[in-house]
């Protein structure tokens, strides 16, 4: 057994280390506060580098003439990505969405640099295990890391789990179900860039897939294929399966599944889409891309009629960009306009299950119905929430809740867009 260890202390924690848990630890951090970030990985960035998706969607609205809705942290994120000589310039999709690619070697490089500048403490390898929790309020974390179990104390915590998982350890009965597919990306390299392909020779790879192995793929067009320019590869979206619940034995067999499908249709890929006889495989995730299983309810949810009609409210402590994009089941994908391809606001008490606790949500675990989650749940919008949140969480004190016109206040001086 481990000698006991004494616990850590801080004024905030914060779980998660993806866009919205750098972003929250930034913005807390230039408060005053002194924060820890916890990671389960070795490494920050999240879905996009813990999931394998190559890109930052929500930077911007859609359109011919696309408008940067985030900033902030998330500007920071940016600069730090081009001062490594990384290009971030938004790059056009035929949906009619902009992204920003990123090299995931790179990201993880620019966040470490940001998180140590800022003097927050990470913490990496490090996985949040059961909670102390009473009245509404979040006492303690108990943590296990390669050495064994300690515990972390903070006044106020935020949960950018993703998948509100540090809610779920808090007060499980209040959890709802989301069910959304989860989808596996990769990496293939050794393509014929001199080759073009189109939507029909995807199909044909998708058919094949299903001739071969007598299953049809869940996305029947073939998938989603974006070149990388700074190497021969591309990124690829082209597994999804569906995911009943968070529970190891889900997430396993969800894993295995994915990965023996990405294998078998890569031989698809070789024999019908020009440019890929010679693909390899050369990374799977490293982790299933899980978009949600459950989440609980805020103060202020976002709402679809918010996205609709692109609301705008006095409360605004976000923007959000991106249409509604739901994976309702493997293989679908529903958008739901924002409109006039304009953004809205994501609102003060959708950062909080409850109004005088010191739980704070941030990225995909804010409060939003199923339609609206589909905006804000990408990682540009992510870390306009997560920047909400640590200062909102930094400036609260013990009983009261920081006035929603001083984190306005703090978010405009550390250069968000509200």
């Amino acid at each position: 057994m481990s000698a006991r260890r004494d616990p850590l202390r801080f004024d905030l924690a914060v779980v998660g280390g993806g866009a919205a848990g750098v972003a929250a630890a930034l913005g807390a951090a230039a408060c005053g506060a002194k924060v820890a970030l916890i990671e389960a990985y070795g490494f920050l960035g999240g879905t996009a580098t813990v999931a394998g998706v190559q890109a930052y969607c929500g930077f911007h609205t859609r359109g011919s003439r696309p408008q940067q809705v985030v900033a902030g942290v998330g500007q920071q994120a940016l600069d730090a990505l081009q001062a490594l000589g990384h290009d971030v310039t938004p790059r056009p999709q035929s949906s009619g969405n902009w992204i920003i690619l990123l090299d995931p070697e790179r990201l993880k490089r620019a966040l470490d640099g940001l998180v140590l500048a800022a003097r927050v403490e990470p913490l990496l390898h490090c996985r949040a295990v059961a909670v102390q929790a009473q009245g509404g309020r979040i006492d303690s974390l108990l943590c296990a890391d390669p050495q064994g179990l300690f515990e972390v104390r903070a006044a106020q915590w935020v949960d950018a789990t993703g998948n509100a998982n540090l809610a779920a350890l808090a007060w499980p009965e209040r959890m709802r179900p989301r069910r959304q597919a989860a989808t596996l990306t990769a990496r293939l390299s050794g393509l014929d860039t001199a080759c073009a392909y189109d939507r029909d020779d995807l199909r044909r790879a998708a058919l094949d897939y299903e001739q071969r192995t007598g299953t049809p793929l869940a996305r029947a067009n073939g998938g989603y294929f974006v070149p990388l320019p700074w190497s021969d590869a591309c990124w690829a979206m082209m597994v999804d399966v569906e995911l009943a619940d968070a529970s190891t034995q889900s997430l396993t067999q969800a894993e295995m599944q994915a990965r023996a499908i990405a294998h078998d249709y890569l031989l698809s890929l070789r024999r019908c889409v020009p440019g890929f006889a010679h693909a390899r495989l050369d990374v799977t995730g490293p982790a299933l891309g899980v978009r949600a299983t459950w989440h609980i309810g805020s103060q202020q949810d976002a709402l679809l009629d918010d996205l609709l009609h692109a609301r705008r409210h006095l409360d605004g402590i976000a923007r959000s960009g991106w249409p509604g994009e739901l994976h309702p089941r493997a293989g679908v994908t529903e958008y739901r306009p924002i409109a006039g391809d304009d953004w809205f606001h994501v609102r003060y008490g959708a950062l909080q299950p409850d109004a005088h606790g010191n739980l704070w949500l941030a990225g995909s675990s804010i409060g939003a119905d199923d339609a609206a989650f589909g905006s804000v749940r990408v990682m540009g919008c992510a870390f306009a929430t997560g920047h909400a949140a640590g200062v909102a969480a930094a400036l609260s004190s013990f009983a009261c809740r920081a006035p929603l016109q001083a984190v306005q206040q703090a978010l405009i001086e550390q250069g968000a867009l509200l």
